[in-house]
């Protein structure tokens, strides 16, 4: 299933997937008010702040952490897509001692290369494409690579499957719904604090939350 999948992304970024070039405001947004800077989250004695961009794509959002301060790590199982990573970042003359970018199947359990704590992860539509068993997989992968007092950042597809289309090609459908109401505290607590940025709504279909690491003795 991961082949079949890796083959239909690397035909979408060979071509220009449609969420190319998507301007990502929310991230950003977080990162100057200072829930996400990477002064915030850098831990002392640390050169700089770790973030993790979970299914980078073609690295603009790996990109834009390194150009804010992060040391940056950007995972994708589409090798076309990483090529195209790496040219971004190169084209904005930032090296592989701010952002490198790792071929890996983030619900494997580890990916080689990948190792925690980070300070900062991030998914922009990576959880809410996989199914059930994948999402539960990422999720593991998740709380094992953040450190306590992380932040995880997730933009999803989601919504009551009721309010959904029957089809769509452009958002979820009661056939692929996208996270179901209450999936990510059901997925992440109470490993993590979970706070709503933006709810789904009937009429808009997509979801913000911001998510904290808890420590050790209050997980």
């Amino acid at each position: 299933m991961v082949t079949v999948g890796r083959r239909a992304y690397d035909l979408m970024y060979r071509f220009g997937a449609p969420w190319e070039g998507a301007e990502r405001v929310e991230l950003r947004r977080l990162v100057r008010d200072g829930r996400c800077a990477p002064d915030t989250l850098r831990r002392p004695g640390m050169p700089a702040a770790r973030a993790i961009d979970l299914g980078c794509g073609a690295g603009s959002v790996s990109v834009e952490l390194a150009e804010a301060g992060f040391e940056v790590t950007g995972v994708d199982f589409s090798p076309v897509a990483l090529r195209k990573a790496r040219a971004a970042a190169a084209a904005r003359g930032i090296g592989e001692d701010r952002v490198r970018f790792v071929e890996g199947d983030l619900t494997a359990g580890a990916v080689p290369g990948v190792e925690g704590p980070f300070d900062l992860l991030v998914d922009y539509g990576t959880l809410d494409d996989l199914p059930d068993v994948g999402r539960r997989a990422l999720a593991s992968s998740v709380i094992s690579l953040a450190r306590p007092g992380a932040r995880l950042f997730l933009f999803a597809f989601a919504g009551d499957p009721g309010d959904l289309p029957r089809f769509s090609f452009g958002g979820p459908s009661r056939a692929f719904p996208g996270l179901l109401p209450g999936e990510v505290e059901r997925l992440f607590e109470p490993a993590f604090r979970v706070e709503i940025l933006e709810a789904p709504t009937r009429a808009r279909h997509v979801g913000t939350w911001l998510l904290e690491r808890r420590g050790a003795l209050d997980a």
